[in-house]
């Protein structure tokens, strides 16, 4: 028997095993939509965590270690697929992911921010929304119920800064206001340090600022002797120095700030990373998104054990769908709550299939929007 005998003789042994592999998992397709009815009926949850890591004991028993990955993830995707067939038909009205979306309003805009005029927050609402009325809110919080109330269209919020990193807060009000992600908007960060008109900088003695624009500048101002204080947002502080009149009183914030609150520019673009930006997300009560729209931004828990997060990125990684970003927030003990951020859209076929399938490996799963940059 020559090589091209011996592989066509090979391949159909492939070939009838591929038709006995199919045969048997639609036979078991078929017995989990069993389950799923008979689960219904008794009104009993459909995840059953510890009957699936049975299931995958008993099929790793006498599997070599040579192949006990390989034979861990083809069972780990077979319960994956029979969960996803089970959701569908104990719960056939449960698979929306994210609502139908709404529309944008171009009249009569209210958009909300934290922060006072000057604030970067500010910045934002004004390139995202010129023409609107901007709210002013004291807390991240109040921008979150103004929008929830409708006291505001739409609510702007940073989200993360390419050299300070994530703002936990906004993450933690994303799942406790239940807000939509409708867009984002990356603001180029240029701090400077604002004085009372006259001083300079050897008069001051304190720098006021928030804490990130702290960190930010923290390679200009570890070679100074100034102490240095917390305030609740850049724009905040600036107007503190400019009510204080002091020129001991410093601050670091935009030249916007200065010109509204009469002060002296002492030093620009103070901050360390030159590239310094914000990204801020646009929030609403719905969700509005098109064919357009490139991101899916999604919270998730997982079963705290080995691999969990692992089978719910692998959903993404095999669908073809790249993984921007991911955040991790702790809940109680040891474990922890994600947010990620997708490239893709929802109303992809393969991004909703792989959305699903990501879902039902998943204690909890929640689309927080489906937006693009703005």
């Amino acid at each position: 028997m020559d090589n091209m005998e011996e592989l066509r003789r090979l391949r159909g042994e492939i070939d009838e095993l591929d038709k006995a592999l199919v045969a048997a998992f639609l036979k078991r397709q078929a017995l989990g939509e069993s389950v799923a009815r008979a689960k219904a009926k008794g009104n009993m949850a459909l995840v059953d965590q510890a009957r699936e890591e049975r299931v995958l004991e008993a099929a790793l028993e006498g599997v070599g270690g040579e192949y006990k990955d390989e034979v861990r993830s083809f069972v780990r995707n077979i319960i994956t697929l029979s969960k996803i067939r089970q959701q569908k038909t104990a719960l056939p009205r449960s698979g929306e992911l994210l609502p139908a979306s709404g529309a944008w309003k171009t009249e009569n805009v209210r958009a909300a921010y934290q922060g006072i005029p000057g604030a970067w927050g500010e910045q934002s609402a004004y390139t995202v929304f010129p023409d609107a009325e901007k709210i002013s809110c004291e807390y991240f919080e109040n921008v979150f119920t103004s929008v929830k109330k409708g006291e505001a269209d739409f609510g702007l919020v940073p989200i993360e800064n390419s050299q300070t990193g994530a703002v936990g807060e906004t993450y933690d009000l994303l799942r406790r206001h239940s807000c939509y992600i409708v867009g984002q908007i990356w603001i180029g960060i240029r701090q400077c340090l604002l004085g009372v008109p006259g001083a300079d900088m050897n008069d001051v003695r304190e720098v006021l600022s928030k804490p990130e624009g702290l960190d930010q500048c923290r390679g200009f101002l570890i070679n100074q002797h100034w102490e240095l204080t917390a305030a609740r947002n850049t724009a905040v502080a600036a107007r503190t120095v400019a009510e204080r009149g002091d020129k001991r009183y410093a601050a670091i914030g935009s030249e916007r700030a200065a010109e509204l609150y009469g002060l002296g520019i002492l030093a620009r673009d103070i901050t360390d990373d030159k590239n310094n930006k914000t990204r801020f997300i646009v929030i609403a009560d719905r969700p509005i998104y098109g064919p357009n729209s490139n991101i899916i931004s999604v919270n998730f828990t997982t079963a705290h054990r080995s691999g969990a997060l692992s089978s719910v990125l692998e959903r993404f990684a095999l669908a073809g769908i790249n993984l921007s970003r991911i955040e991790s927030r702790p809940i109680s003990g040891e474990r922890y709550r994600f947010f990620a951020d997708l490239q893709a859209n929802i109303l992809d076929e393969n991004a909703v299939s792989a959305l699903r399938q990501a879902a039902v490996n998943c204690d909890y799963f929640e689309v927080l929007g489906c937006y693009g940059n703005l």
